[in-house]
């Protein structure tokens, strides 16, 4: 008898809870929050805003190199 090793999709359906560490297993169960969703809501503010703090930088090390 050959040992198969299961896909990762076959072995994720058949144990998709079992987790050693139990706040792992807290942190799976109730809603987990995507990053970067909680982000892309400042990006419209938070994109013109860095790049004029990086104009403003480039601009000041321009005129202090002169």
């Amino acid at each position: 008898m050959q040992h198969r090793q299961p896909s990762p999709d076959e072995a994720l359906a058949e144990h998709p809870l079992d987790y050693s560490d139990p706040e792992l297993r807290a942190y799976a169960e109730e809603q987990a929050e995507d990053i970067l969703d909680s982000v892309v809501h400042y990006m419209p503010l938070l994109l013109p805003t860095m790049g004029a703090i990086l104009i403003f930088m480039l601009a000041f090390i321009a005129v202090f190199m002169a």
